[in-house]
């Protein structure tokens, strides 16, 4: 059972589960179908409009209605409402990602009309927490974007639906920041404006605009700063733009189907999934409401570095998602909690289905029988490795070792290293990364790291996923009952590096810590 320990960021201007910021729009400006309105309208020869105080008529309150599966109270339904904003006279409209990315349907209200317009998902954003639907119909006002350079200064008015209220807000405040981090556990976004304008739940996606109406950033976050005063966030129109551009004809950018967060237990980090869209890779996959992704492409979906004073962030995650692309064969692990199963396999290839994931203790011990742990995630010294031991074995280190000539990072852990390293009799793994080692150097490095006054047993290989091995079994270490165990793992598809598992245990079951330490080792 996971215990539920987490670290959270606060969650920001949005109704439904997770919150985050949408915004974008084409690199074209928008035209009209209709003739050009007078020039006392409020809008440009475009069709644009230019004042604020009209800037309602092109701002709308969505309603999505759906489930997800929430970490604490399993299965939920829901009807959240957020805000978007019209960039088209066609109706395409932009809003957050997390407003309305797996929800069953849609309803958008327009200014004064009871009656709600019917639109379709036309593409999303996981990582830039973007999405763009398109409207029933045509003839609508719209927004246009602002191009200039948004400074720290410049009056700003946030427009939207707070709490879900229907009776449409504007309030008033000014940039206080061009460049503020945009990393949150649902979204990681290169930069992001600071603002002053008020924001709340229900303002996610709804448009941050100039004095001429004109779209500076779209609002996606709020947090308490915890000082007791809140802090306002936007996705700025010069990011937002070209991945508007893209989401606008249909193609999703940075998603693999899936609404999720970044969460950090005490045992187990990764992305909650919430909800996963029908059709995209991860339903494909067989991915479901309630799993937590493990590894995506190879590398740990949370590490050290992915965790702030706030909180788990998205940004290893989509660090990935952004150097793979979305469309081609991309490694994957996840943790079925419904089970206690990790699960392995690889999104956009039909060739490697969701499945157990393989266990070298296994294919040892022919048993799966478990000691138990909780895990905790160690690194060395030096920054360069990092992979998760049982938490109780807190004795650890994090030197460097002397391997024919090379300063090789470890991290080592046991109840007790002293006994670990100079005795038979006490539990322990130490794991060592070898940067330019492959495969064909297995036999002369398990034989280096062969234990004295052991017996040699046996030999096998294994593969695992992502991995090649050999693993070395030695007994009747000092005279004791004992098993020593020198694992050699190359990781063709992602390190190029060796990785060497060094474990002394006294007990079967303790060998889980070989599949953890292979599942969760991270080169950075």
């Amino acid at each position: 059972m996971v215990r539920r320990k987490l670290v959270v960021l606060s969650l920001a201007a949005g109704l439904l589960v997770g919150c985050g910021g949408g915004g974008g729009g084409s690199s074209n400006g928008p035209t009209t179908d209709g003739p050009p309105p007078s020039s006392d309208s409020g809008e440009s020869e475009s069709g644009a409009i230019t004042d604020k105080q009209d800037v309602s008529r092109a701002v709308v309150r969505i309603v999505a209605e759906g489930s997800f599966r929430d970490p604490d109270f399993g299965q939920q339904s829901f009807s959240g409402s957020g805000t978007g904003f019209i960039i088209s006279s066609d109706g395409l409209v932009v809003t957050n990602q997390h407003v309305v990315d797996g929800a069953g349907s849609l309803q958008v209200y327009l200014e004064g009309e009871d009656r709600p317009k019917n639109a379709k998902i036309l593409g999303v954003s996981e990582c830039n927490d973007l999405a763009v639907i398109d409207l029933e119909g045509d003839g609508y006002p719209f927004l246009d974007w602002y191009s200039d350079e948004p400074e720290p200064g410049l009056d700003a008015w946030a427009a939207g639906f707070p709490l879900g209220d229907p009776e449409y807000s504007l309030t008033r405040g000014s940039v206080v920041k061009a460049e503020a981090s945009g990393d949150t556990n649902w979204a990681s976004i290169d930069y992001t404006l600071e603002h002053d304008a008020n924001i709340q739940p229900g303002n996610s996606g709804g448009p941050l605009v100039s004095d001429d109406g004109r779209v500076i950033g779209v609002n996606y976050a709020n947090f308490d700063a915890g000082t007791g005063t809140s802090q306002f966030f936007a996705i700025p129109a010069e990011l937002a733009i070209d991945v508007v551009e893209t989401l606008s004809s249909g193609q999703d950018q940075d998603s693999i189907g899936v609404n999720g967060f970044a969460v950090a237990y005490e045992d187990i980090a990764g992305l909650w999934v919430s909800g996963v869209r029908a059709g995209s890779p991860a339903s494909d996959l067989g991915i479901m409401a309630g799993d937590i992704i493990l590894e995506l492409g190879g590398r740990p979906v949370v590490t050290g570095s992915d965790i702030t004073d706030v909180g788990a962030t998205k940004a290893g995650y989509c660090d990935v998602l952004r150097t793979q692309g979305t469309d081609r064969a991309i490694s994957i692990s996840v943790l079925r909690l419904d089970t206690g199963e990790v699960l392995a396999g690889e999104l956009n290839n039909p060739e490697r289905p969701l499945e157990l994931q393989a266990s070298v203790a296994n294919q040892i011990t022919g048993t799966n029988e478990s000691a138990g742990f909780e895990y905790v995630r160690i690194g060395d010294d030096s920054g360069s490795v990092e992979v998760e031991v049982p938490a109780e074995w807190n004795d650890t280190d994090g030197g460097i070792i002397e391997f024919l000539g090379l300063e090789l990072p470890s991290v080592s852990a046991s109840s007790d290293l002293n006994g670990f390293f100079n005795s038979w009799d006490v539990p322990g793994i130490q794991v060592i990364a070898a940067p330019g080692l492959n495969q064909n150097n297995f036999s002369s490095t398990l034989e280096f790291f062969a234990p004295s006054q052991c017996d040699y047993q046996t030999s096998d290989t294994f593969e695992a996923n992502d991995l090649v091995g050999v693993y070395d079994v030695y007994t009747n270490c000092g005279g004791i009952s004992n098993v020593f165990y020198v694992v050699g793992a190359f990781y063709d598809s992602f390190y190029e590096a060796m990785v060497v598992v060094l474990v002394q245990v006294n007990d079967q079951s303790q060998l889980e810590v070989i599949d953890r330490a292979l599942n969760t080792v991270y080169l950075p």
